[in-house]
C-alpha cells in the first residue's frame, strides 16, 4: 500500500510531523515484523539497517517482497510539473520518472508499503498522487499546562521551530476516513536528520 504525509492545505507546513510520522511507521512495522522486513530509503536513517533509495536501486527495491520503503519529499525528487515518459533522457537512467509511477502502481503485488512525504498534496505529481491509497494530514500540537492538546503554529517562532518546553504530539488525519489519531514522535527523531535535503532525480526547467 502506498501512504502520504503532509500538511494542511494553505499552512506553513515546517516541521508539522511528516516526516518523523512516516519514519515512525516504518520502524513499527519493522519491530513487529520481527526485523524482517528490508528497508529501503532516499534519506539517511539512524541505528536500523537499510538500503539506500537511488535511481540505481528502484529496479532492486521492487524485487524485493514485504518491504518498506520511504520516498521523503516525494514532490522534490520529481517536480509535478516533469512530463513522465518511458523515453525521459532527464534522469541518469532513461525513463526513470516513468519508472518510480510503475513502481507505485505494482508495490501490491510484492507486499510493499511505500511511506512518502509532501509539503502539499497538490505538489505532488498527478500520476504519483492517484495510486497514494492513504493520504495522512500531519499538525504538531503540544500539550499546555493544563493538559490539554493545542495546536503549534511554528512559523510564529524563531527558524520556525517551537520553544523546546513545548511536549509534541502529532494529529494525523485520515483524508479519506477522516478518522483522527494522536502520535507520539519523541521516540523517532533519533532515526533521521530533519535538516537533510532531499536531491530531485530530475532537472526542471
Amino acid at each position: 500500500m502506498n501512504f502520504i504525509y503532509y500538511g494542511r492545505q494553505c499552512d506553513l507546513n515546517v516541521g508539522n510531523g511528516k516526516t518523523v510520522s512516516a519514519v515512525g511507521q516504518i520502524i513499527n512495522s519493522y519491530i513487529q515484523s520481527d526485523e524482517s522486513r528490508p528497508i529501503f530509503s532516499n534519506i539517511k536513517l539512524n541505528h536500523i539497517e537499510y538500503t539506500p533509495l537511488l535511481p540505481t536501486t528502484l529496479d532492486e527495491a521492487l524485487e524485493v517482497d514485504n518491504a518498506l520503503v520511504l520516498l521523503d519529499e516525494i514532490h522534490a525528487i520529481v517536480h509535478k510539473n516533469h512530463r513522465i515518459t518511458e523515453r525521459c533522457k532527464r534522469h541518469d537512467t532513461e525513463g526513470l520518472c516513468y519508472l518510480l509511477s510503475e513502481f507505485l502502481r505494482q508495490v501490491r503485488k510484492r507486499h510493499i508499503d511505500t511511506h512518502s512525504t509532501a509539503q502539499d498534496k497538490w505538489d505532488v505529481h498527478y500520476q504519483y498522487r492517484v495510486v497514494m491509497q492513504t493520504g495522512i494530514v500531519c499538525e504538531k500540537f503540544h500539550i499546555t499546562e493544563e493538559g490539554n492538546l493545542k495546536r503549534c503554529t511554528p512559523e510564529k517562532y524563531t527558524n520556525h521551530e517551537c520553544p523546546t518546553s513545548h511536549e509534541h504530539w502529532i494529529k494525523q488525519t485520515n483524508d479519506r476516513t477522516g478518522t483522527k489519531t494522536y502520535f507520539d514522535p519523541e521516540p523517532y527523531y533519533g532515526f533521521y536528520n530533519s535538516f537533510e535535503i532531499v536531491k530531485g532525480w530530475v532537472s526542471y526547467d
